[in-house]
């Protein structure tokens, strides 16, 4: 991913735009979301109690605000998972690297091909950039791998977990879970 930075800092240098310095990687949000969401089994059962186990996560109490089906609308990709109708949805807060970040864990009937969804939100995120590498090798340890990308705010990833079941995932610096404004998601379904 390193190298999709330098291209896109190459390509925003030879427009004739003004180049920021490139940013380092993210060591705060990706690992609260690996820790919460892609650490140990992979059930409801077991993230809601990883969740549980972490003093630092506060229960939220309303989950009004948040559109759930948005994790799986991108708009340039023209491909749309189905994450409308969850059957429960829990959500939790913390502050972290001076952020208010908020933690979803939504589930699907049985039938659904990704009856769990966990996922990170986080406001004031310009674009992924920053994240891409620490969360690239997140989903990479649970068996995804790189499927498309929309630079400079859009990576999705696919694959089977152990014992074949399959997941996929991706992080988008202008999600609309939130609404409007630059957010970004990071989740994981399987």
């Amino acid at each position: 991913m390193k190298a999709l930075h330098l291209v896109a800092l190459a390509m925003l240098t030879a427009s004739g735009g003004a180049a920021a310095a490139p940013q380092p990687d993210d060591n705060v949000m990706v690992p609260l979301f690996l820790d919460a969401c892609a650490k140990g089994d992979l059930t409801y059962e077991a993230r809601e109690a990883a969740i549980a186990a972490d003093s630092q996560w506060v229960a939220a109490a309303d989950t009004d605000d948040l559109d759930i089906a948005a994790f799986g609308k991108v708009p340039s990709i023209s491909i749309n998972f189905d994450y409308r109708h969850p059957t429960a949805v829990r959500e939790w807060t913390r502050t972290a690297d001076g952020k208010t970040i908020r933690l979803v864990l939504a589930r699907f009937p049985a039938d659904r091909r990704y009856p769990t969804l966990c996922g990170l939100l986080v406001p004031d995120v310009r674009n992924v950039f920053p994240y891409s590498d620490p969360f690239e090798a997140g989903v990479k340890a649970i068996g995804l791998k790189g499927k498309s990308t929309d630079l400079p705010h859009y990576f999705e990833y696919s694959g089977k977990l152990p014992g074949g079941r399959p997941a996929r995932g991706d992080i988008f610096s202008r999600t609309r879970v939130l609404g409007g404004g630059d957010n970004m998601h990071m989740y994981v379904a399987f």
